[in-house]
């Protein structure tokens, strides 16, 4: 009887220990979700904006002698019983600082401007830094219909800026692909190559290949964790200082970045290549395949999707990573989308920082949609790779 009632104390302590666990999962699923919900709420709250762009239509019934001239006075027509220096600055400042240099009128008639950063955030009702004549106009010119928000085109067109109300992810968005895929190209086969040496091939006898295997595998597993900026400071003493390669460019950040996820493309290889069970091996081999034969059109093909799928979580870590790229001097300000991996070249995640430290508001919008656009990417890189294992995934009996 005394063991009887052990048992179902103990029995009942184990219910209890487990629905305690399961109460704890539960909850912490919970607290997760709403604290994504709303960090994404307020990402999106403040980003939001950034779709948007406030232009401007003038009328123009004078041309004069340049650009300039000729929009400045369709502004001050706007106010035609003040001529005051003070009146003409402030209607000056209805307009990006860029509009005499990317439009060019030559004839009468109507045409759009991009609105500055101060009108654009009046508008959008995000805070008033106009002054009296300024808003006045504003006001007049929305009721006409003559200032509006579109589509802002610009975000996803332009390059950096030093105007908010322009500056674009473009050039970003060049950089990151030149720099990844190159990666991508860099870091694939050589992870792959050394998964498939340390898995596949013969062991050979003795303590020093033991030892130069354990040696091999404590690396890997440690570099797997060495944190990211480390491997910015081995671009920089390696790449840059040693070498002389260029700084800010792509070539230089693919090969900085293309270490980094080296680790994880071995790793996920090799536990890829140990699901592929041993049958496979023997049947090729008992057919007269040779060692490599075998691996290389039976047990890779087989290994695949795992192999695919641990690249593109580790692509994905390696695209939302700044500190390398920072240490190897992609912080330029990229006017003009690069066009070969030698130019000088920046990433959205360092786009991102740079625009988060500037001290205009307008590029807070500017960041947290360029941070929502980044998440996009990360999210739809990961919801692919459970797909393709999904997919391809060979369940052996």
């Amino acid at each position: 009887m005394q063991s009887i009632d052990l048992n179902n104390k103990l029995d009942g302590k184990r219910r209890r220990l487990q629905k305690g666990m399961e109460y704890a999962c539960k909850t912490a699923i919970v607290i997760t979700g709403v604290l994504m919900l709303v960090f994404f709420t307020a990402l999106g709250y403040r980003g939001i904006g950034a779709f948007s762009q406030t232009q401007i239509t003038i009328d123009v019934y004078d041309i004069e002698s340049s650009t300039k001239k000729t929009i400045n006075g369709s502004l001050y027509n706007l106010v035609t019983d003040m001529n005051d220096r003070k009146t003409k600055k402030s209607l000056r400042g209805l307009v990006t600082p860029n509009a005499y240099s990317t439009i060019d009128i030559t004839e009468p008639g109507s045409y759009t401007l991009v609105a500055h950063t101060d009108v654009d955030m009046y508008v959008k009702g995000v805070y008033n830094k106009l002054d009296n004549v300024q808003q006045s106009v504003v006001d007049h010119l929305i009721d006409q219909g003559k200032i509006y928000k579109t589509w802002n085109w610009d975000f996803w067109t332009n390059s950096d800026s030093r105007s908010p109300e322009i500056a674009g992810i473009w050039g970003a968005a060049v950089g990151t692909f030149y720099t990844i895929g190159l990666a991508i190209l860099i870091a694939f086969p050589i992870g792959v190559g050394c998964a498939t040496y340390m898995e596949e091939f013969p062991k050979r006898k003795g303590s020093g290949w033991k030892r130069y295997r354990d040696f091999m595998e404590i690396n890997i597993n440690n570099l797997a964790a060495v944190p990211s900026i480390v491997y910015g400071l081995l671009g920089l003493a390696v790449l840059i200082n040693f070498f002389g390669m260029p700084r800010s460019a792509s070539i230089v950040g693919a090969m900085t970045l293309a270490v980094l996820v080296l680790p994880v493309i071995v790793i996920s290889a090799r536990t890829s290549l140990r699901t592929v069970p041993q049958s496979i091996r023997d049947a090729s081999n008992g057919l007269g395949a040779s060692r490599l034969q075998t691996t290389v059109y039976q047990v890779l093909p087989a290994a695949m999707p795992g192999i695919i799928t641990g690249t593109i979580i580790g692509i994905a870590r390696a695209i939302g990573e700044s500190a390398p790229l920072l240490m190897i001097g992609m912080v330029a300000f990229i006017l003009v989308a690069p066009d070969t991996i030698m130019d000088p070249a920046t990433s959205l995640p360092v786009q991102i920082f740079l625009w988060a430290d500037a001290p205009e508001r307008g590029f807070a919008e500017k960041t947290s949609a360029a941070i929502l656009v980044l998440l996009i990417i990360l999210v739809t890189l990961n919801l692919f790779a459970i797909w393709l294992r999904k997919r391809f995934e060979i369940k052996w009996k």
